[in-house]
């Protein structure tokens, strides 16, 4: 089920922002569009899909995850075929709504929470792993992407993802996948009894879940954690996907060529993959929080770092840098909400988050590229990205892991 998940994770790219990234430049061209009117269609068909994941959570919560995650594989192929046949603005905008709505949002909240279906005491390094095959994909899938529009042009390109993105799921999700352990007669972690107490205390977050407090929804969304990390998940992935989707741009503006740009971003991927069972292991030993704390301190001081970048050599240690942060939050993240608020509502839960964070994703894009179009520069919208970072360093220390007492007592 690992395995599953990781692939599922995998095969989101096409919709994720380093996948789309690579077709700006040709979307640019072709449509004749401006770059604030491709980051507008970006910005706000995510916002649209991002709508979309509390329902994905809640099907998920009712009828499990392997009916809902098989229905949005074969929908996530025939946006891509789609895509390959956009013709202007609004066409643009119908694509980016589905392909952020079901690669991006579904596929990704489904595969993630797959792990925390089948993990307990080692959900971090379970997550770790997953971390591994994904960072290995955003090394190697922007040179594969990038390979396919020279040979074949991006028209091509999409239908062509989407066909992998079918292929290789359906069989895996048909024959192979379930839903829960119990369905086997196992238990979390592939252990034979995992009734022993151990319930996780406040002063203990890396313990385990299954004996914890399940909190519903509305429940989560009354203690101060939910909203200090829904809010931080928002800004990071509104920023993360502003510098992202601005690569090729950005990475132009500092005397890269397109080639050197896709490079440098898979050597990060590299470095990430690397990180990943690293960042696992700790989210299973140390306090959660304060590993928020520390990639919210380093993602400061690599957008910092950014300001002045004046060499491919430059870049590729900022990118290496991006990497091991990358991997360090998502290690945390990954098991943060299973951990906090238990898995009974996980889906509805989880759903809840992807929204917002599927909304800062379209944010950022726009954000970036309407400043870059006012000013000239990308010095304005990296600064105030390195302010909402600083504001993180504060918050997140107070997004201590909560208990029901602490919300009846509210």
């Amino acid at each position: 089920m690992l395995a599953i998940a990781t692939v599922g994770g995998i095969m989101t790219m096409p919709g994720q922002t380093a996948g789309v990234s690579l077709f700006s430049p040709s979307f640019e061209e072709a449509l004749n569009l401006s770059r604030t009117q491709q980051t507008g269609a970006y910005a706000m068909g995510t916002f649209l899909a991002s709508l979309a994941m509390t329902y994905v959570g809640a099907q998920m919560d009712r009828f499990g995850i392997k009916r809902v995650i098989g229905i949005v594989c074969v929908l996530f192929g025939l946006v891509c075929v789609y895509t390959g046949f956009v013709s202007g603005f609004w066409t643009l905008f119908i694509a980016f709504l589905f392909l952020r709505m079901f690669g991006q949002g579904a596929l990704s909240l489904l595969s993630s929470n797959t792990a925390a279906m089948w993990f307990d005491k080692q959900l971090g390094f379970a997550n770790g792993v997953m971390g591994v095959g994904f960072s290995l994909a955003s090394a190697g899938a922007p040179l594969f992407i990038f390979w396919l529009i020279s040979s074949f042009g991006w028209r091509w390109t999409y239908p062509i993802l989407g066909g992998i993105v079918v292929a290789v799921m359906l069989p895996l999700i048909i024959f192979f996948y379930v839903n829960r352990p119990e369905e086997l007669g196992q238990k979390l972690d592939g252990e034979v009894d995992n009734d022993e107490p151990g319930s996780p205390t406040d002063a203990d977050e890396s313990g385990t879940i299954n004996t914890g407090p399940q909190f519903t929804l509305q429940q989560a969304m009354r203690t101060p954690a939910y909203w200090i990390v829904a809010a931080m998940m928002f800004a990071t992935s509104m920023i993360g996907t502003a510098i992202i989707f601005n690569s090729l741009f950005l990475f132009a503006e500092f005397g890269l060529t397109e080639a050197q740009t896709v490079a440098v971003l898979a050597t990060g991927g590299l470095a990430g993959a690397i990180a990943q069972l690293p960042a696992g292991w700790l989210a299973d030993h140390v306090k959660l929080r304060w590993l928020v704390v520390a990639s919210m301190v380093g993602q400061c001081g690599l957008l910092i770092l950014l300001l002045f970048v004046t060499s491919v050599e430059i870049a590729t240690m900022y990118a290496i840098l991006n990497g091991v942060l990358g991997s360090l939050y998502n290690g945390v993240i990954g098991p943060l909400w299973a951990r906090y608020f238990g898995r009974e509502h996980l889906g509805k839960i989880r759903g809840s988050i992807f929204t917002a964070q599927v909304a800062g994703s379209s944010l950022g894009p726009f954000v970036m590229g309407y400043l870059f179009d006012l000013t000239g520069s990308y010095t304005p919208s990296l600064t105030l990205f390195i302010i909402i970072y600083a504001i993180f360093v504060v918050l997140t220390p107070f997004a201590r892991r909560p208990s029901l007492q602490d919300i009846s007592h509210a």
